[in-house]
């Protein structure tokens, strides 16, 4: 289940504009609402499992991103990612925070040492 802002001018399942929403769309249902503009994906944080970098992140470290349904999956299936607890680890040092032209904003933290 992914967590999403309304963004558009008309509610969406019940929920007003620029308030959040909880639920688990499909990749394409996520993938129309988002392109359509009524939906915005809010960061959550992940923790990098497997052996390869994962957006920027090494195994080990922690990154924070509004990644879509079936690009979460896919890396969550493959045991590269998972979620981790809302709030971020205090002894990570190092945060990145980028916003690609078009994306959420993201925050990468490398543990201590990295």
């Amino acid at each position: 289940m992914n967590r999403y802002r309304v963004t558009g001018p008309r509610s969406v399942l019940a929920t007003e504009p620029g308030e959040v929403l909880e639920h688990e769309f499909t990749a394409q249902e996520e993938r129309d609402l988002l392109d359509a503009g009524r939906l915005e994906i809010i960061p959550r944080p992940y923790l990098v499992v497997g052996t390869s970098r994962v957006h920027d992140t090494a195994p080990g470290g922690t990154f924070t991103l509004g990644l879509p349904v079936g690009q979460e999956a896919a890396l969550m299936e493959g045991g590269h990612i998972e979620r981790a607890p809302d709030k971020p680890d205090k002894t990570t040092t190092k945060q990145k925070t980028t916003a690609p032209p078009g994306d959420v904003a993201t925050t990468t933290t490398a543990p201590e040492g990295n």
